[in-house]
């Protein structure tokens, strides 16, 4: 009886954090889109130079930087190849954002950007959007966590019986 008042209670928790995921992964999209726009106001102006005195190409741009004698522009090759990647990882963050709603989610779980995520996570309002994408959301996670934890317990008590009936078996 205890168990079955435990499986509830697993299966409510686990259907209010699945109705957070659509939440989750608006409000991290709006990070990537924000940070992304940021980055590219500062590329854009590097992009401007590159194209200018280096045929477009921005690795040039950082290459000249790197041979420079003077430190301070050694330092700043730096600071461009690291937004140049930054940039990268934006629009590959945003691509896989263009996909279905259960890759979205499967990239927003596996391929997320760790800061992005952890920015998103630290400034995180909780809402409970009732639409059909949170409640099938969290339908099917509450589902998945309550056949889990059925399988396991059924997995346990089976255990529990083979080891009493071989016990049980082997007394004279």
């Amino acid at each position: 009886m205890i168990y079955r008042y435990f499986i509830l209670a697993l299966a409510a928790c686990a259907l209010l954090l699945g109705i957070q995921a659509p939440n989750l992964l608006t409000q991290y999209q709006q990070r990537l889109a924000a940070q992304y726009a940021e980055a590219m106001v500062y590329y854009r102006q590097y992009q401007i130079i590159a194209d200018r005195y280096y045929d477009g190409e921005i690795s040039g741009l950082i290459a000249a930087h790197e041979q420079n004698p003077a430190p301070a522009f050694q330092e700043e090759a730096k600071v461009i190849a690291e937004l140049v990647e930054r940039v990268k990882t934006f629009e590959r963050q945003q691509r896989y954002f263009t996909q279905d709603y259960p890759a979205q989610l499967w990239s927003l779980a596996w391929q997320h950007d760790e800061e992005l995520m952890t920015g998103t996570l630290q400034q995180y309002s909780f809402n409970v959007p009732l639409n059909q994408q949170a409640i099938a959301t969290g339908a099917l996670i509450a589902l998945a966590v309550v056949v889990v934890m059925d399988s396991l317990a059924a997995l346990v008590r089976g255990l529990w019986r083979r080891r009493r009936h071989s016990y049980t078996s082997r007394r004279p």
